[in-house]
């Protein structure tokens, strides 16, 4: 029998498994048996045999969550609880697809990341399991009504799209829009239920993301309540007056590099090897990454030349300038991330020296004598690392966005392993 037990805490995250306890639902799985499939990075998809259905379970690496505008929208591709070929099973769509002229409506696109997944057939669906199992199935099934209706209406969306060129649901949207960086997503996700336990008439939505894109999502005029980001100096550079009056600083950080074996002794050693390999998130659009480049380029305080070693390594990824193509930290032995990030997940890290991990407000002119252009518009320079928030001038619930602001900086940043740091800029945006 399969071992479900081991994707618990995915299986949670699924829409056509919420709200099922889960001791209910591993004893319904182990009662239906839907198989566990693996698709390895690079290859297509396994096959889909007619009469059978499957749902992601596991993506490695992680694929991340994206919140959900409605309790039955499906979840990304690669997300734990993306259903395929659902609708084909239950339609009877398969026989009609045999009988197109040219064979299967697309070819399968291989992705680059392992998914594990479960396979089921249109039977196990309906089965009767037993009195015992009853509740959970008839949620579950509750659950797989809701997300056929739910597709419906994104169908529906779509064409009202096309049609008229405008969105059916940001006239009468009725959501705080939370923006986020990706270092603060766990206290943001924690916020965000806190609120949305106090607040059912308004709830709160987290769109995560690099702080430089993020504003690029702003600038653009997307709808935007709160903007919690990773780089202050962005705010100043790119967002005020114009787009913003001020900001709360709400904590520091410093950076480290992450992987199996590195520490602060050998960590040199390790990145200078020839075969290894490292890398960082895409510096174009996100503040850590352009303080992983500052990082090594500030490493000739320690070494000279070892900034030229780095950068010029066969073996540093990560450099892309197209942001589709770094908003995934490539694949490497060691990676350069913050430290709160490296805490959080545990693990080896080399903690580095002062006078290059941006932690230092002593060390803020010393800092900014390295820079990165992120645009051909904004060049940023190094400087101590600091996390801030603001309310976009542009925002929709300016009220509600204060309130959520001033519950976000209440929250316990040490627990997730920040470094103390406050300070108010620019204007109070709580007042």
């Amino acid at each position: 029998m399969e071992n479900y037990r081991a994707y618990l805490k995915e299986l949670k995250t699924t829409t056509l498994f919420q709200d099922i306890p889960d001791e209910e639902l591993i004893a319904l799985l182990e009662a239906m048996q839907p198989k566990i499939v693996m698709r390895k990075a690079g290859e297509p998809m396994p096959p889909m045999p007619e009469g059978t259905f499957k749902m992601a379970l596991r993506a490695t690496p992680d694929q991340g969550i994206v919140p959900r505008k409605f309790k039955y929208d499906m979840p990304k591709f690669g997300e734990p609880g993306m259903l395929m070929a659902e609708i084909p099973t239950y339609s009877r769509m398969f026989e009609g697809l045999k009988r197109r002229p040219g064979g299967p409506m697309h070819k399968p696109t291989p992705i680059d990341y392992d998914l594990e997944m479960l396979e089921f057939t249109e039977g196990m669906m309906t089965a009767f399991y037993g009195e015992q199992h009853a509740h959970a199935q008839g949620i579950m099934l509750r659950n797989f009504l809701g997300i056929l209706a739910q597709k419906v209406c994104d169908v529906r969306h779509e064409l009202f799209l096309i049609r008229d060129a405008r969105d059916m649901f940001q006239e009468t949207d009725k959501t705080l829009q939370v923006f986020t960086a990706g270092v603060a997503i766990g206290v943001t996700k924690e916020a965000i239920q806190r609120w949305n336990l106090k607040h059912p008439e308004l709830q709160a939505e987290m769109h995560p993301g690099g702080s430089v894109d993020l504003i690029r999502q702003v600038l653009a005029g997307e709808r935007c309540d709160v903007l919690i980001l990773a780089d202050d100096t962005n705010i100043e550079s790119m967002l005020m007056p114009k787009y913003a009056r001020g900001y709360k600083v709400f904590a520091g950080n410093k950076m480290v590099i992450a992987g199996k074996g590195i520490n602060s002794e050998n960590w040199m050693e390790r990145l200078l090897d020839p075969s290894s390999t490292f890398s960082h998130t895409n510096p174009y659009g996100d503040p850590s990454g352009y303080r992983a480049i500052m990082t090594i380029l500030l490493a000739d305080r320690l070494k000279k030349g070892l900034a030229h070693q780095l950068m010029s390594h066969p073996g540093h990824l990560g450099m892309e300038h197209d942001p589709a193509k770094g908003k995934l930290m490539p694949e490497a032995d060691y990676m350069f991330t913050y430290y709160s990030g490296a805490k959080a997940r545990g693990g080896d890290f080399a903690e580095l020296p002062e006078s290059i991990d941006l932690s230092s407000q002593d060390l803020k002119e010393e800092y900014a004598k390295v820079s990165f252009a992120v645009d051909d518009e904004n060049t940023v320079y190094g400087a101590p690392i600091v996390h801030a928030l603001t309310i976009p001038e542009t925002a929709k619930f300016k009220d509600a966005a204060k309130e959520f602001a001033a519950q976000f900086l209440a929250s316990d940043f040490a627990a997730f392993h920040f470094l103390p740091r406050t300070e108010t800029v620019g204007e109070d945006i709580l007042k």
